[in-house]
């Protein structure tokens, strides 16, 4: 008889262990005999290999992460009749297609492996973005669409999708993943896919490395398209790439994503990164300095430890940086979500904060000097083409004017401390 309290935990078509229900809609984790036996690679950093139960804090603290937050996660649990707390009945819902490699699946459900299974949902997508911005704060894009067995973590109103000469497909099985996300304007921020899709385009420009990403539209609706990187296409399949994002590689559950709250600030990215990127360390660290100085110049006071992930595939290594956009231009508590120094106010850095970063990061202040030169003349050279570029391709509108503003405040301020 299979147990309704279990799920399978498949990657690339193998089992990896068993999901079992705790109390209050925690779950318990553990590998697979067979896994440890022939394969015999961790799913998580904070989950090494081991033939033990792992306690329901540190399994729940890494799967609870792989789901939608905010909004999207209490409307998700009202339409299918579950507390939003409840973990293990998210996954059995919705694990399907995870972030990474891994597919979550209840023991009774049939797995299908079979490949290129999808429906377009075109007609479908319109009809979900049309009724979401009619009906300002009560509609979310996942919820609305109703076939999805598949979970993205964020509090950003988003969708995993599969793209096909630009139409807009949900897999039928469990072999066929998604590609790329994508992301709707909503009624608060309506210029938020244009607010990314120039922040990711100049980061590009800049020497970061970002996923390939554009603006795409459906019907009247103007969405922001990002491929996916845990996701290699090839002529024949799609391949699972896996991945965890910070919080899930220290153990560390989704509501301490924020370092005010116990989440990660630069010291602990750094220190993650030295022990388990050390083959890359130096590039890791000088990247997260690049990236530092890059959301400060944009005013994306939002990089978190959900927003920096370490790719298993094929060894460990950072991923590329996404999410990036700028805070700033909206009426938001604008602090920094990973504190500059010992500083989570923009008008409070100083000269000191850098000092004690340039510490966290284990770099020569010196070096911290050049990055910080380097990255004001790239930004200064590019953010005012690109903003003129991407103003002639999709028209007119008031986010290139508050984020021309910004950068160029910013771009000022730190030209003043350096």
């Amino acid at each position: 008889m299979k147990n309704t309290n279990r799920l399978l935990v498949i990657w690339n078509e193998k089992l990896v262990g068993i999901l079992e229900r705790h109390t209050k809609g925690r779950v318990v984790f553990q590998y697979s005999q067979d896994w440890l036996n022939n394969v015999e690679k961790p799913i998580s950093l904070s989950l090494p290999c081991s033939p033990k139960k792992y306690s329901p804090a540190i399994s729940t603290a890494f799967f609870e992460n792989l789901l939608p937050e905010n909004n999207a996660r209490t409307i998700l649990a009202f339409n299918r009749r579950f507390d939003k707390k409840d973990v293990f009945a998210f996954l059995e819902n919705f694990g399907e297609d995870c972030a990474g490699a891994l597919s979550i699946i209840h023991e009774e459900r049939k797995i299908d492996f079979t490949s290129g299974q999808y429906e377009c949902i075109n007609t479908e997508l319109t009809a979900a973005l049309d009724k979401i911005m009619s009906n300002p704060g009560k509609y979310t894009l996942f919820p609305e669409m109703k076939k999805a067995r598949l979970s993205i973590a964020g509090a950003q109103d988003k969708l995993p999708v599969y793209i096909e000469k630009d139409q807009f497909y949900l897999p039928v099985t469990s072999g066929s993943p998604t590609t790329h996300i994508i992301k709707p304007a909503n009624a608060g921020f309506p210029d938020i896919p244009r607010n990314e899709a120039f922040c990711m385009e100049l980061a590009h420009h800049v020497g970061l490395w970002v996923p390939d990403s554009r603006l795409m539209k459906i019907g009247t609706h103007e969405l922001f398209v990002v491929n996916r990187y845990d996701r290699e296409k090839t002529t024949r399949t799609i391949n699972r790439i896996h991945q965890e994002d910070f919080c899930q590689a220290m153990g560390l559950p989704a509501d301490r994503k924020y370092q005010k709250s116990g989440g990660p600030g630069f010291l602990q990215c750094r220190q993650l990164a030295d022990e388990f990127l050390s083959d890359s360390g130096v590039d890791v660290r000088i990247n997260f300095v690049r990236i530092m100085i890059f959301n400060y110049l944009i005013g994306n006071h939002d990089a978190h430890g959900k927003n920096f992930s370490v790719l298993h595939e094929p060894a460990l290594k950072l991923a590329p940086f996404y999410d990036l956009l700028s805070t700033q231009v909206y009426p938001l508590d604008n602090k920094f979500a990973m504190a500059i120094g010992q500083t989570y106010r923009r008008d409070r850095i100083s000269d000191h904060s850098f000092k004690k970063f340039a510490l966290d990061m284990n770099i020569r202040p010196q070096k911290l000097d050049s990055l910080m030169v380097e990255m004001l003349q790239a930004v200064t050279k590019s953010y005012v083409p690109l903003l003129s570029e991407h103003e002639k391709k999709y028209g007119p509108s008031k986010i290139y004017t508050d984020l021309f503003e910004v950068i160029r405040d910013n771009l000022g301020q730190l030209k003043y401390l350096f």
